[in-house]
């Protein structure tokens, strides 16, 4: 006679072990919109620092050399797209954020808990 192993199944959890999946991956989440929104502040910093410039150079308040007209356009360009990236990353992020939440509030309120007496 063969005693065979017990089968789990990988995808099943308990309860407790999906709610601490779940506030893993929600601290995860607020940490990547923390970094994201770090950059967004860093894009928008540069997309003004490269226009300012670009002005000083004009009202030769620094002296004007090809590399910091080329600085001043690649800061104002790149700020730019820098802080909307981060914007459309951050919204995501946000998203999956009260996903997350959502489920774990589900998973909390599914649960049968039994209320103790005082």
């Amino acid at each position: 006679m063969r005693l065979e192993a017990p089968k789990f199944k990988p995808d099943s959890l308990t309860l407790m072990e999906e709610i601490e999946r779940l506030e893993i991956r929600i601290e995860e989440l607020r940490e990547a919109i923390e970094r994201s929104r770090r950059l967004m502040l860093a894009g928008r910093a540069a997309a003004v620092v490269g226009p300012a410039l670009l002005v000083c150079l004009m009202l030769g308040l620094l002296d004007f050399t090809p590399a910091r007209m080329i600085v001043g356009i690649a800061l104002a360009i790149g700020g730019m797209v820098l802080s909307g990236s981060s914007r459309a990353s951050t919204e995501q992020l946000e998203g999956q954020l009260k996903r997350a939440e959502a489920e774990r509030t589900a998973t909390i309120g599914g649960a049968e808990l039994v209320e103790l007496g005082e």
